[in-house]
């Protein structure tokens, strides 16, 4: 074969494999706009997203990070998620961390619930000597429980991504997983290399004592995190040296973690606690594991790559016919944080109003036209501004506005300042809450901004300006070629939202 041939070759080679490789990545693509899609139509008023009682703030926190992923930050959807998760109360230990993540990841400040965490810490001492310190920390679902494997990684990890600390906190760190995290790590089969729900404490049922996908994935997340800041010391205690063992113990956690994949479907499943048998599938576990392999795809290692790969095709293959995956706000989340992050034309936003056009499409709504704020839900019950982290105003293009933002609860008098996104241009917030001037363009904006009260104690409240162009005077006026390009996808946006309203009166017809 001369070297033209075989370069034609190569080049047959290639197309080949971008044919196969190009609809299972649409079908990942896909599947995220139709997540994303569920999550705007099914987001509280207040910004929350709301699964199984008692998860709001976890589910919450999640759609933060799928809506990260999706390319939403500039939406209305996220940044009111945002806001409400900035002022959520505190509650267990795995919400709390949850929170401080997606917060920080955000970029928002997360001291003050990583601040929570860190004051809930277990401590516990070891009697043998040695460097690093003798001393480590645990956390447990609650201040005072036993300790968790999920809260203590958790934990730690809320302190990482929050970049808050303590004395002593790496000595603190390397002794827990030298003398607590490590010899919790399972040896026998079918357990081996994996982690179980509870660190070993005396009488703990036998169910707490096997392996768990979730408890090793989210541990084997953190411990590769921790170890890629270098925040391991090196040195010995409690008959295991750092790093080396740690390495070794991820090592032998991410072998495990990819042997739960069933090889019918490529999903990743947890083992039967009784039996040790693989069981079905499952989208929170499969998300999970993705979650932890891609650190290591990310440093070239094949086997946690072709995992990644094959589990999120199976994920695709879940969805619920209307974008969700077991019609849950927390599952879905999860599951779209865990596809591959929105780059190129899944991120275009042709009306610039937050929401990309491969989202709208699902929704059925106008890609020209900057209508995010319709999808927001309106029966929250709640005051904006006031009980509720948000509120919207409209402005007319060159013409004054004047518009005063009521403070939440708190001791008087109040200060205001404008921290996040973008007033309209020619809008200026002071410091008494006035918004005033003339705005120069036209558009949707919005922006976050911090209310101080007396004591000092903040709150941040999401605010949306929507700017028009003043109503035409009367008479006949020729529309610009632009405007009927609008219109004409205004129509077919119109029609196609009515054809997707026909057909979901027909399943629910179907269905009855």
């Amino acid at each position: 074969m001369n070297r033209q041939q075989r370069r034609l070759a190569y080049s047959i080679s290639v197309l080949l494999a971008l044919t196969v490789a190009l609809p299972a990545r649409a079908t990942v693509d896909d599947a995220r706009a139709k997540g994303v899609k569920w999550m705007v139509q099914t987001q509280k008023g207040d910004g929350s997203f709301a699964g199984l009682e008692g998860l709001d703030v976890q589910s919450t926190s999640a759609a933060v990070e799928a809506m990260l992923a999706a390319g939403m930050t500039r939406s209305p959807q996220y940044a009111r998620a945002l806001a409400w998760l900035a002022n959520a109360p505190g509650g267990s230990l795995d919400s709390q961390a949850w929170q401080a993540s997606a917060l920080a990841a955000a970029g928002r400040d997360a001291t003050t619930v990583a601040g929570a965490i860190r004051d809930a810490r277990n401590i516990f001492v070891v009697q043998s000597g040695g460097s690093p310190t003798s001393g480590g920390a645990t956390w447990g679902a609650y201040p005072g429980y036993g300790a968790s494997t999920i809260d203590t990684a958790l934990g730690y990890g809320a302190l990482r991504s929050a970049g808050v600390s303590y004395t002593n906190d790496t000595s603190n760190l390397t002794t827990t997983a030298l003398c607590n995290i490590l010899p919790a790590q399972l040896a026998s089969s079918p357990w081996s290399g994996a982690w179980p729900y509870a660190l070993p404490e005396s009488g703990q049922p036998s169910n707490a004592t096997t392996g768990s996908l979730a408890a090793t994935a989210i541990m084997l997340y953190e411990l590769k995190k921790q170890r890629q800041a270098g925040r391991f010391l090196s040195g010995s205690v409690c008959g295991r040296t750092s790093p080396g063992a740690i390495d070794t113990a991820m090592t032998s956690a991410k072998a495990w973690l990819i042997s739960q994949i069933n090889a019918s479907d490529g999903g990743f499943a947890e083992r039967n606690p009784q039996t040790g048998s693989l069981e079905v599938s499952a989208p929170v576990a499969t998300a999970m594991a993705i979650r932890a392999l891609a650190l290591f795809s990310a440093e070239g290692d094949s086997a946690s790559t072709t995992a990644i790969t094959n589990a999120r095709t199976w994920l695709a293959a879940q969805q619920k016919a209307d974008g969700s995956w077991m019609g849950d706000p927390f599952v879905t989340a999860r599951v779209v944080a865990a596809l591959p992050v929105a780059t190129g034309t899944q991120l275009t936003d042709s009306d610039q109003d937050g929401i990309p056009d491969v989202v709208e499409q699902q929704l059925g709504t106008q890609i020209l036209v900057a209508d995010a704020q319709n999808q927001l839900d309106p029966n929250a019950n709640a005051v904006p501004g006031i009980t509720a982290t948000s509120f919207s105003a409209s402005a007319t293009l060159n013409t004054p506005f004047n518009y005063t933002v009521s403070a939440p609860g708190g001791n008087g008098p109040f200060s205001f300042a404008p921290v996040n996104g973008a007033l309209p241009p020619g809008l200026a917030m002071a410091a008494n809450g006035q918004i005033s001037g003339t705005p120069s363009a036209s558009g949707s904006y919005a922006f976050d901004y911090e209310v101080t009260d007396a004591t000092n104690a903040k709150s941040l409240v999401i605010g949306r300006i929507d700017v028009t162009d003043p109503s035409p005077s009367d008479g006949d006026v020729p529309l610009p070629p632009w405007a009927l390009v609008a219109l004409g996808a205004g129509l077919l946006g119109a029609m196609r939202h009515s054809a997707s309203k026909s057909e979901q009166r027909r399943h629910s017809a179907r269905a009855a």
